[in-house]
């Protein structure tokens, strides 16, 4: 018998064995894959963040217009009560609404009476109107003196308030346009264009007196004319005279920016009138008064000066208290002989015996000359010459 032999066998099984794991193709177990799930928490974060913004953007346009509508109302209800601004040079349409606005204290046929006593539709609440009950009048008569109008209770004329002056700036771009502007053989009017935009972003003293230059010497009446709606936009007491010596430009558009700058302004203009005759320079006053005379400015402060608006009398008080001691008298004297308004003409000889000017004696006497005057104007003159320390030859 044969014998087994468990060693050979259990070669064999493994030998056998190692073959086939050999031949059997490998089985690779892939990891399992860990899949990751995206975070949508920033972008939700980001556009609730988009839409808070547009939100507030489409909030913010809607506030900005409607302030801008405002303030439209706003500067169109100013235009309306300042009957002195003008949108051209001439300003007929201007005069023509004065006229026929402003309340007449001795129209024909008026007999209403307030309760005070006094005619209807006066403002109340200047000191000018203030009178004591016991001086008001009955139902059928009716005040008609010219002195119940604001213009007769100025008796004098204030001094101007100060100013704060404004700052001077080196900063080297302005300093560079500066130059340009002064340089007087630039003939770019683009390059001069570059540099007073360059100004309009400094107000400044030495900006100022820049801009002054273009509105007044430049050769461009373009330059000139936005040179002047510059200052104006500036809104500060020192641009008064350099806008109102651009009113008498030869240019009409030059003249109407200037016009329209000047009632653009926002501070005191009976201010500015008397400063200008405080400096008590002759050239300086008659320069401001003969571009206020160009400008067609003095023609419309005559009515001013007997309109029911204290504020407006009193403008037109300082204005033509500063024709009279820069001596430019002719236009006050051709008013007082053509216009056949009492008020008017008794306003301008009040504002002669308050000022005192001497230099109106000359017009005084030669209409104390004439034979066509009215008696009572006449005793007026009279009065007047007296009450400024003058005796009649």
């Amino acid at each position: 018998m044969y014998k087994i032999n468990f060693g050979k066998v259990v070669s064999f099984l493994l030998f056998v064995s190692a073959n086939v794991l050999a031949q059997m193709p490998s089985v690779t177990v892939q990891p399992e894959e860990i899949v990751e799930q995206e975070d949508f928490t920033w972008w939700y974060i980001l556009l609730f963040i988009l839409l808070a913004g547009l939100g507030g953007a489409i909030f913010w346009w809607y506030n900005a217009r409607k302030a801008k509508v405002a303030s439209a109302k706003a500067k169109g209800a100013k235009k309306k009560k300042d009957s002195w601004e003008i949108d051209s040079v001439d300003g007929d349409k201007e005069l023509e609404w004065l006229r026929k606005n402003r309340k007449i204290i001795n129209k024909k046929g008026s007999n209403r009476v307030s309760k005070n006593g006094f005619p209807e539709g006066l403002p109340q609440a200047s000191n000018a109107f203030n009178r004591q009950k016991d001086e008001s009048l009955s139902n059928n008569e009716v005040n008609t003196s010219s002195s119940v109008l604001p213009v007769f209770s100025i008796q004098r004329l204030e001094l101007a308030r100060p100013f704060s002056p404004l700052p001077l700036s080196n900063d080297e771009s302005l300093m560079s346009a500066i130059e340009q502007v002064h340089e007087e053989f630039e003939e770019d009017e683009e390059i001069r264009d570059l540099a007073l935009r360059i100004l309009t972003a400094f107000k400044t003293k030495n900006s100022v007196e820049a801009l002054s230059q273009i509105a007044h010497y430049d050769l461009s009446s373009g330059l000139r004319s936005k040179a002047a709606m510059t200052l104006a936009d500036f809104d500060h007491e020192s641009v008064f005279e350099p806008l109102l010596l651009a009113c008498a430009d030869p240019t009409r558009e030059v003249r109407a920016a200037a016009a329209r700058g000047l009632f653009k302004l926002s501070f005191d203009r009976a201010d500015a009138w008397t400063r200008i005759a405080e400096t008590n320079d002759e050239f300086k006053m008659r320069a401001s008064a003969r571009a206020a005379i160009e400008g067609d400015i003095v023609k419309r402060s005559f009515e001013r000066l007997v309109h029911t608006d204290y504020k407006s009398a009193y403008e037109a008080f300082a204005l033509v208290s500063l024709l009279l001691r820069a001596d430019e008298t002719k236009e006050i004297f051709e008013i007082m002989e053509n216009n056949r308004d009492a008020n008017v003409q008794k306003a301008i000889l009040h504002v002669i015996k308050v000022t005192k000017e001497q230099n109106a004696l000359e017009g005084l006497y030669s209409m104390l000359e004439k034979n066509n005057l009215p008696e009572d104007l006449r005793a007026e003159i009279d009065q007047t010459i007296q009450e400024v320390g003058l005796v009649a030859a």
